[in-house]
């Protein structure tokens, strides 16, 4: 039976209801979508309407029974309350809103700027038909509205709306928005870049505008962007990670970053080798990226650690992330390289590098960079063992004291050509060229080391008053360390608290989180188990006050809480 047989139906049924809440006999019945909703617009009052909302077998379809109901009053009342339903999804909303006629839909966005459900005004707008918009707009200007909602109001409009609207009376403002081109893509009207309109008129259409892809920007380009950058900060810059574009960085991040980058590259000595820019790059990098401290916890995000620019704004990124970055700022220099993967790690493979050796012989070939494992010696003044080595020498150091092959370089076929290696004389030769080691080629670290040494012979019977004059030999000679938790770790392993110079029954280092941080920042923590005389220690590295702090168990217990991720490894473990 029809939609007809159902007409016939209801026209004899007293309760007319009743048939539309009977799942039984609507079943009965071989109809579509809106011809259901014709037949409950035409035999419901409006106050059985609303009754729909509570039938089981109309959860779902709140907007085609919203759009029945004729009295507006009544629409705002159950918009009010199904705005309010946490279940209902955004473009739900969206579409029960767009079924309130113009005026009531104009007062609706008037008393309630609808922050909770973040619904922006031009996503409903811009769903209207163009009679509907025109209306709109000719009440612009009496709504409780920032420029910035009426400017993405006005560029989502329908073309054949902004081709007929009198703009006379408009601002000069509103007239220049207009005139943005647009273009669909997702089914989301998205701002196109026109080189023709002046970049004010952008601003504030940030959320609005198509992600620009600016890895191959010329110079010229790349000024122009960071100028639309300052005016539309939040706009998305994306960049490519394993050869595939879509992590997106923000337009004031990558202002930030691309002034860092010309920092670094406008102060190379132009009298430098290829190798010398190298080296400076490779540390600078160091210097001001460390490794994603949550990754491998339940709140790491796998597209801000891989985003070209945001890397550097915020400081932290992953192995393929951090790679990507060093090769933009050689590319940038004329420097060729190459993202090379293994199983589990990223690195650089750069491409016919001439190498100095200190004998004075130039060699040339392909070499392998890791930028992320040179990240700690970099950041605190060491020599970086992962800078232009051969791919024999990288396989050497994947095997760890235990004999384990981590297998983190591993790839025979793109790296069986990678045969050349600095080796440490040359490499220190050179680092001291360009200033980043001493003229007898030893590197900062080296003052560390001593100090540090110093004090476990000075503290030798007194550990506990050891391991805090080592923290704070840490703290005076890299104030930041509290923001660089993993590079960090390994500057209190294999030096400040080896266990070769500090004796103890345990010591553990790792990660926890404050249990009143929402956002789980990683916070670096050190445990010590002296033993029989001295008992156990906690110890947090507190970033405000650029110290470590001591706490008795109960109250690190009561403070911070361990990722679920790290619980569950530990128990693999």
């Amino acid at each position: 039976m029809n939609a007809q047989n159902l007409r016939t139906l209801l026209e004899k049924a007293d309760n007319k209801l009743s048939i539309f809440t009977s799942l039984e006999i609507l079943n009965q019945y071989n109809f579509n979508e809106q011809e259901l909703w014709d037949l409950i617009r035409e035999f419901l009052n409006d106050e059985e309407k609303v009754r729909l909302f509570i039938c089981p077998h109309f959860q779902g379809y709140e907007s085609g029974i919203i759009g029945c109901i004729s009295d507006e009053n009544i629409k705002i009342k159950v918009l009010e309350i199904v705005l309010r339903k946490k279940c209902a999804s955004k473009d739900d909303k969206i579409s029960m809103l767009k079924t309130l006629d113009t005026q009531t839909l104009v007062s609706f966005l008037k008393a309630n700027k609808d922050n909770e459900n973040n619904i922006q005004p031009y996503e409903i707008v811009s769903l209207l038909d163009s009679n509907n918009q025109i209306q709109f707009v000719s009440m612009l200007e009496t709504m409780d509205l920032t420029l910035s909602e009426k400017k993405e109001i006005l560029v989502t409009l329908n073309d054949d709306v902004k081709q007929t609207i009198d703009s006379g009376d408009f601002s000069q403002e509103y007239k220049n928005t207009i005139r943005i081109p647009t273009k669909y893509r997702n089914n989301r009207k998205e701002v196109l870049l026109d080189p023709n309109i002046e970049l004010e008129t952008y601003r504030g259409l940030d959320k609005l505008m198509r992600p620009i892809f600016a890895e191959q920007f010329t110079e010229e380009q790349r000024i122009t962007f960071m100028r639309l950058c300052d005016i539309c900060p939040n706009l998305q810059v994306l960049s490519s990670v394993n050869n595939q574009y879509g992590v997106a960085s923000t337009g004031a991040e990558y202002k930030e970053a691309e002034e860092w980058i010309t920092s670094i590259l406008d102060n190379l000595d132009p009298e430098y080798s290829n190798a010398q820019k190298i080296a400076v790059i490779d540390n600078a990098i160091g210097k001001r990226i460390s490794y994603s401290p949550d990754m491998g916890t339940e709140v790491f995000d796998k597209y801000d650690s891989r985003a070209l620019w945001k890397i550097i704004s915020s400081g932290y990124g992953v192995c393929n992330g951090i790679a990507r970055v060093e090769q933009y700022m050689l590319e940038r220099i004329g420097i060729s390289s190459e993202i090379i993967r293994s199983a589990n790690h990223a690195f650089l493979k750069l491409k016919d590098i001439e190498l100095p050796l200190a004998s004075g012989e130039i060699v040339k070939g392909n070499t392998i960079l890791d930028p992320t494992w040179n990240l700690t010696s970099n950041k605190f003044g060491g020599k970086p063992d992962s800078f232009c080595i051969s791919y024999e020498e990288a396989r050497r150091n994947d095997i760890d004291t235990d004999g384990k092959d981590h297998n983190c370089h591993k790839n025979d076929e793109e790296l069986k050509d990678a045969i050349l290696s600095l080796d440490e004389q040359s490499l220190r030769q050179l680092f001291a060229s360009v200033g980043l080691a001493d003229k007898d080629g030893k590197f900062p670290i080296s003052d560390l080391e001593k100090k540090s040494e110093i004090l476990h012979t000075f503290y030798a019977k007194e550990p506990e008053q050891n391991v805090s004059k080592q923290f704070l030999l840490l703290a005076q000679t890299y104030p930041e360390f509290a923001t660089c938790p993993e590079e960090t770790t390994t500057i209190l392993k294999d030096i400040l608290l080896s266990s070769k110079n500090l004796e103890f029954d345990k010591c553990a280092i790792n990660r926890v989180y404050a249990r009143t941080d929402k956002e789980k920042k990683p916070i670096l923590f050190v445990y010590i188990d002296f033993g029989d005389s001295l008992g156990k220690r906690f110890y947090f590295a507190n970033e405000s006050k650029g110290e470590f702090i001591q706490l008795p168990q109960e109250e690190f217990v009561n403070q911070f809480e361990c990722y679920d991720e790290d619980l569950k490894n530990s128990k693999r473990s």
